[in-house]
């Protein structure tokens, strides 16, 4: 089994910082192949968003680097998703606490995958998104926004919610409100597939259809050609002027 990653962050074409962070970790263990991939989006409209999206990425790079080892030498995905759950909750008290300290606003949106062997974990609160791409593209991940829940309610259409001036407002995200509820997920890797973990802004004015034309499993199975084409894609958003940090992280198994 090997595992294939890639990742790209830009700060876009009107930003002054980018709020973006991306995490990608690829270890040998005892146990076997694990992998940490995570892309997080600091809060556009507000202060800091960079350094509460680092310092999610930086909790979790720590983690993987000085624990999971240990973990996994009596390893229980149960455990393992009770614990990133306690860590996010704990990582969204300490930005609150930050910034009320700091008297600034601060937040950031977490999303990512955690892979041992040939099983993974999905972990995600916020409008970053996980797609799987096989022999078509799927959405695995819910958007945490107003316009989600209102689609889902019925009092809102999937092309009403394209347009709607609050189509960016979160309903949770790490760092805001003292009341999360993350996505935690649990499944198995399937070999040749692509992953593709990305920020709002790379998925703003480019269809599904767009990316999984790029980034198709049959013809991207390599970390250059991932590199290559998640560039590629990212300076299309650029062209097409969207105004946000813009960020992608491919993940791929073959065993």
């Amino acid at each position: 089994m090997k595992y294939i990653v890639a990742a790209e962050t830009d700060i876009g074409i009107t930003k002054k910082v980018n709020q973006d962070s991306v995490c990608v970790k690829n270890a040998e263990t005892k146990q076997g192949k694990a992998a940490l991939v995570m892309v997080c989006d600091g809060m556009g409209g507000l202060s800091k968003g960079e350094l509460a999206s680092a310092e999610v990425i930086r909790s979790f790079s720590d983690w993987f680097d000085y624990e999971l080892a240990y973990e996994l030498e009596n390893w229980s995905w149960r455990d393992a998703g009770q614990s990133v759950l306690n860590r996010l909750k704990l990582l969204n008290s300490r930005i609150i606490d930050y910034g009320r300290l700091n008297g600034v606003q601060l937040g950031t949106t977490v999303t990512g995958i955690l892979a041992v062997n040939n099983q993974m974990m999905t972990f995600h609160v916020g409008d970053s998104r996980i797609y799987k791409l096989s022999y078509h593209i799927k959405q695995l991940t819910e958007d945490h926004t107003f316009v989600n829940r209102e689609v889902k309610r019925g009092t809102m259409t999937a092309e009403q919610a394209k347009t709607d001036p609050r189509r960016n407002a979160l309903t949770q995200c790490i760092g805001v409100s003292g009341d999360i509820t993350p996505e935690i997920k649990f499944g198995t890797i399937e070999s040749g597939t692509n992953y593709l973990i990305c920020s709002d802004g790379f998925r703003h004015v480019i269809t599904e259809e767009e990316i999984f034309d790029g980034l198709s499993p049959k013809r991207i199975t390599t970390k250059s050609s991932m590199q290559a084409r998640i560039r590629e894609l990212i300076e299309t958003v650029k062209n097409r002027k969207e105004s946000d940090n813009i960020s992608a992280v491919m993940f791929r198994a073959e065993y």
